[in-house]
């Protein structure tokens, strides 16, 4: 189906079917949290190993590719750095979100799973839209199939009803 896709599922990295495995970390959060610590336990420490020996640090650009081992059906992974956990805003939501989404597009990915970076202190209703905003943005128009990763329960809900309607051509799925 040509244009831009997106859905939003819950966050079970373990059975998530895709080309690519985008998640996130701050570079003042240590340990790794949210998706990021969970995929690192799944590859025994090797996000750690690479934030602490090889300069990734979590400013935004930082961006790492990963192979999963096995560990997650995703062929790819990306580690992506999100700057400063705190004092973030809907507008650097936006641009955190479209150069991530245009590095994995460089890498020639057309199916990815991308962790919903929620900013600490911006309310999902803000911080949805921003986050598809870069999205958006970041692809132009291509042709791209992306499945937004989200917390189960009411935060699922909330992301849900929200992405629909700032993304056209959008439906939500366990």
């Amino acid at each position: 189906m040509p244009g831009l896709t997106v859905n939003v599922v819950r966050e079970n990295i373990r059975h998530l079917e895709t080309e690519a495995l985008v998640v996130g970390f701050h570079e003042d959060v240590r340990p790794l949290k949210n998706l990021a610590g969970e995929l690192d336990w799944l590859l025994c420490g090797a996000l750690s190993r690479l934030v602490l020996h090889h300069g990734l640090r979590g400013r935004v650009g930082d961006t790492a590719l990963l192979n999963s081992r096995g560990k997650v059906p995703a062929r790819k992974i990306f580690l992506v750095g999100l700057g400063p956990a705190q004092g973030r805003s809907p507008s650097s939501l936006t641009d955190v979100t479209t150069t991530v989404v245009e590095a994995v597009l460089r890498a020639g990915v057309r199916q990815v799973a991308l962790e919903y970076f929620a900013a600490p202190g911006v309310a999902p209703e803000a911080g949805v839209p921003a986050f598809c905003s870069g999205i958006s943005r970041a692809l132009r128009g291509g042709d791209v199939a992306v499945a937004v990763l989200s917390p189960a329960g009411p935060a699922y809900d909330t992301i849900s009803r929200l992405v629909s309607a700032c993304v056209p051509r959008t439906a939500p799925h366990a």
